[in-house]
């Protein structure tokens, strides 16, 4: 064998073209000419150059193997190399007839033979062994016929068939050969008898022609046996006259519960220059096998995996548009002479390889050589170059002499030295899942409100769903997720700092009502009642006496004066007062203007986030980008009321500077004049100073709005303290409102992190080897476990079931959306409001509900910034959060993203990812997961379990032990004996342990 076929053999299966179904100019039936002149030469030619995909053959001569012995010889003769095997194929017709009355057809039975069978057994045990159980066609069974298949006995045959007919019906029939052979049939029983016997059993395949099987009708009496005729097949063959139509055409098969097997072949009659259809080359059958029969009936078992009918199998596809990302070959060795514990290169498969072998014997070394040559950035967690093995201080010297090499489909080679680590200035050409790395990461405990290494290993392989153009630069999902959520964030931080005056004010407020009682102020107001009707009483009397005074003194024209100017200032006087406080009354109305202004746009902020979440929300029902629901400030109106607003203020507070400037005026005017009199008339001074005495003191009693030891002070508290609950009301709803505000800019920032996971959801979605493993996405706004440690702000002694209320809030809601949350947070309020926080309780300062060491603002702060909600977006398994899945249930879903939901189609290498796994799980999930990875990307698999590397159909085995202190290597295919034989070994624990195992299990054939 020459080393480029060793080399193939040893790289497992190959996509191949195999046409099981050529005609030789041997055959009773050809369109070559015959064997007369240059016709075997040409055919010999044109078998040499058939196009290069086609490299196996079977030789389908009807009953004689003529053709296919000399076939045989050519290649012995050095001819056909293009050809990796030629198989022995009889054809026969079997005495089941489809067609009309008038225009019968026979099945055709194609038997497939082992090439190691030699076409000397083939004709002395089958084909002789036959010759008992022929049938004649109805119209020949009158004739008198015996003896073995040969030209000579068929062609005596025929001639007694054309002599039976009438003249007239001769020219309707073809040469004597030809008419014999179409007369002669079997039995499909009698063909599967013969082959269950010591030459033949286990190989050989039985093969149908679709085309003749097709037209057996399907009634009440044909259709029992036409679907044993079709079911008794390994394969069905057909020449397509459309090979696009071949997927349909199969599950259409499959669907009828019949077998599915279809494959086209030429059913070549032709040189490959005819214009006929049945003619060399003309065949699309693509196996991914070793070209051996056991190959062939290894692609048969796994038919969907290993058979395909078309110009290019999608596997060969990949690799010839990504030569750069499939690796050729490995190569691990050294130039000294001394050092040979790794001397070896082998061959890779394109598809699944699985290394096996022993403990010990090399595989994990196998999988780090080719993940360092590949720049794996996990080099600190190899299992064997690792300073605790090969790489300690006794081995790092010899590991600089050694190389670890992989050779790309490019031709392209990395080399690099043992010793060496990742190279951050390379790019990372393989994905490697080292089982330290996995062990590490799935047994991390998840820290509350922190996403630990497992999940951020999930997300790394979601970001390869993002397309570059939409990655905005980003090099990972965490910073991508980041720009993507900022600007919602920010909202929610804005909002939430915006929030702690709304809390301050109604903290005030309650503590105001909570402060005030109403029956108190009132009887206050009545002793300040009565102390102003004293006032006014004696306001009165010094009033008295003063006129007194003045009607005594009225002649003096000069004291009469000044008196004038004394009533004169105090009427002025007066007035300006009068105007400073309507100065001030209208301040405070225009800033009160101002306020309720800025009120307002607060509420119309509110109404734009929800008609913001409205539209969003309209867009994934519509799918219209235009805005469903419109919304709009008058800010120009806004800006101009507000700057007159504005101006309107200014100018009361310049004119309340000007009324304080006259009104000290007026007060120096007054003490002037008031000096004056004094000089004039002590007396009658001393009775107006004591009526200003009193004008001042029934004044200050009766007060102002603001000075709540006065009377009108008084009043206003109580109109207050009786407003104070519809006061808090309004503050209450404040608070809810701009609490809604939070939660709509935390949905926001939810929808921004959905449009970053769709692509993934959906492909998850769709996904059934996902799905079968219950992994699904699961988007929410979810309530922190630091919800808890909300009560216990709570003082215990001041509240009864309100702890277990606030603890108990997570389970009563169906969900956190606004429906579901608002009401909570509303009761919440309602309950710090009243005594021992039942609703029917009176009312108290709701800070009296906390403990000493927490305020109400922090409290409120707290709760009603939803500070305890996170917006979570992530997969769930088993109906679980990733982080109470078991560490082998992390492994799994680790594995199943890297096999499945990764689009990189770089190498992929694991390390034993059946760890912990169950068998049936490692079937039913991790195999299917494989299987689909392979049909991505080149994917090497280091494991000790059957189920992945035989039941999981490896392209390639890879068999690693240590033989005189070193590393060797065997491969090949699951088909090839030698590789049978050591997975055998290896993995079911020698073949006397595995039928041990096996009639164990037939011992129970309820089993089956």
């Amino acid at each position: 064998m020459s080393d480029s076929a060793s080399a193939e053999v040893r790289r497992g299966t190959a996509w191949r073209i195999w046409d099981l179904h050529v005609h030789t100019p041997a055959s009773i039936v050809n369109g070559y000419g015959g064997e007369a002149g240059d016709a075997w030469e040409k055919f010999i030619d044109e078998l040499e150059a058939l196009p290069r995909d086609i490299r196996v053959i079977g030789i389908n001569d009807y009953w004689f193997l003529d053709g296919y012995k000399r076939v045989i010889a050519a290649r012995q003769e050095g001819r056909l190399k293009n050809l990796d095997e030629v198989f022995p194929v009889v054809e026969m017709r079997l005495d089941q007839f489809g067609g009309t009355a008038g225009n019968l057809s026979r099945v055709n039975l194609h038997v497939i033979f082992d090439p190691e069978i030699s076409a000397e057994v083939i004709e002395a045990q089958f084909v002789s062994a036959l010759t008992s159980k022929i049938k004649l066609s109805p119209e020949a069974e009158s004739l008198e016929w015996e003896g073995v298949v040969t030209h000579g006995a068929l062609a005596d045959l025929g001639r007694k068939i054309k002599a039976s007919v009438p003249d007239d019906r001769k020219d309707q029939y073809g040469p004597d050969l030809m008419e014999g052979f179409n007369n002669l049939n079997v039995s499909l029983s009698s063909v599967q008898k013969i082959l269950e016997s010591t030459y033949f059993r286990g190989r050989t395949l039985i093969g149908m022609g679709k085309t003749e099987w097709a037209a057996i009708k399907w009634n009440e009496q044909s259709i029992a046996a036409k679907k044993t005729v079709i079911n008794s097949a390994n394969l069905i063959f057909t020449a397509f006259e459309d090979v696009s139509t071949w997927s349909g055409q199969v599950e259409k098969l499959r669907e009828s519960n019949i077998t599915h097997r279809l494959i086209d072949c030429s059913d070549a009659h032709y040189f490959s220059d005819s214009d006929q259809k049945m003619r060399l080359g003309a065949c699309q059958t693509w196996m991914n096998a070793t070209p051996t029969f056991a190959g062939l009936a290894h692609a048969l078992a796994e038919f969907d995996r290993r058979v395909y009918v078309g110009l290019e199998p999608p596997a060969l596809a990949r690799v010839r548009r990504n030569p750069e990302r499939f690796i050729s070959s490995v190569e691990v060795r050294s130039d000294r002479e001394d050092r040979k514990l790794f001397d070896y290169s082998i061959p890779i498969n394109s598809g699944f390889i699985a290394v096996v072998g022993n403990k010990g014997q090399g595989k994990s070394a196998l999988l780090d050589c080719i993940a360092l040559a590949g720049n794996s950035s996990r080099n600190n967690e190899f299992a064997f170059l690792n300073p605790s093995r090969f790489l300690g201080p006794a081995g790092r010297k010899s590991a600089r002499d050694y190389q670890s090499e992989i050779r790309w489909e490019t031709g392209k080679i990395r080399r690099v030295n043992l010793h060496e680590g990742h190279d951050r200035a390379a790019p990372v050409s393989v994905e490697y899942l080292p089982q330290a790395f996995v062990e590490r990461v799935c047994n991390t405990d998840a820290v509350v409100g922190e996403a630990d290494e497992f999940e951020r290993e999930l997300r790394t392989v979601l970001f390869t769903h993002i397309a570059e153009e939409e990655r905005a630069g980003e090099k990972t999902f965490d910073a991508l997720l980041n720009q993507k959520t900022r600007a919602a964030q920010g909202d929610v931080d804005r909002l939430r700092d915006d929030l702690r005056e709304l809390v301050s004010n109604y903290a005030d407020a309650a503590a105001f009502r909570a402060g005030n009682r109403i029956d108190e102020i009132d009887g206050r107001i009545e002793l300040k009642k009565e102390e102003v009707a004293d006032a006014q009483r004696s306001l009165d009397e010094d009033r008295a006496a003063l006129g007194e005074i003045d009607s005594a003194g009225r002649d003096d024209a000069r004291l009469a004066a000044l008196k004038l100017r004394s009533t004169e200032i105090a009427l002025a006087h007066a007035k300006l007062v009068e105007k400073r406080s309507e100065n001030e009354r209208n301040q405070a109305r225009k800033q009160q203007e101002l306020s309720d202004m800025d009120l307002i746009l607060q509420d119309a902020d509110a109404i734009r986030a929800t008609v913001v979440d409205l539209n969003a929300r309209a867009k994934s029902l519509i799918g219209d980008s235009r805005p469903f629901i419109t919304f709009e400030i008058d800010h120009e109106r806004k800006d101009a009321w507000r700057d007159a607003a504005l101006r309107e203020r200014d100018a009361l507070k310049a004119e309340h500077g000007s009324l304080l400037s006259q009104v000290t005026a007026q007060d120096l005017e007054r003490e002037k004049n008031a000096d004056e009199l004094a000089l004039a008339d002590s007396a009658r001074e001393r009775a107006r100073q004591r009526v200003l005495q009193s004008e001042e003191r029934l004044h200050s009693l009766i007060g102002d709005l603001g000075d709540e030891e006065s009377l009108s002070g008084l009043e206003e508290l109580r109109e207050r303290i009786t407003q104070a609950p519809h006061e808090m009301e309004r503050h209450r709803t404040r608070i809810v409102e701009h609490a809604r505000q939070i939660h709509s800019a935390l949905v926001a920032r939810l929808r921004a992190v959905e449009g970053l996971y769709e692509p993934a959801s959906r492909f998850i979605e769709h996904s059934d080897v996902v799905k079968n493993a219950g992994l699904e996405f699961n988007a929410e706004l979810r309530v922190l476990p630091s919800w808890q440690s909300m009560s216990v702000a709570l003082d215990g002694r001041r509240n009864t079931d309100f702890l277990d209320w606030l603890n108990d809030l997570p389970r009563r809601i169906e969900d956190t959306s606004w429906s579901q949350l608002a009401p909570q947070l509303e009761e919440l309020l309602s309950r710090l409001e009243h005594e021992r926080g039942e609703l029917d309780g009176s009312f108290r300062d709701p800070a009296s509900a906390l403990r000493k060491a927490t305020s109400l603002q922090d409290f409120l702060i707290d709760t009603l910034g939803l500070s305890w909600l996170e917006v979570r977006f992530g997969l769930i398994g088993e109906g679980l959060p990733l982080s109470q899945l078991s560490p082998g249930q992390r492994g799994l879903i680790l594995a199943l993203f890297y096999l499945v939901v990764d689009r990189r189609t770089t190498p992929l290498l694991l390390d034993q990812p059946e760890e912990n796994l169950d068998n049936a799980t490692i079937a039913s999930k991790l195999v299917p997961a494989i299987h689909e990875a392979a049909g991505r990307r080149q994917t090497i698999v280091v494991t000790h379990n059957a189920n992945l590397a035989v039941v999981g159909d490896a392209d390639q085995i890879i068999h690693c032990k240590v033989v005189d202190q070193r590393f060797t290597l065997e491969s090949g295919s699951i088909s090839e004996i030698d590789v049978a034989r050591f997975a055998l070994d290896v993995l079911e624990g020698t073949k006397p342990a595995f039928d041990n195992r096996r009639h164990k299990y037939e011992a129970f054939p309820e089993l089956g």
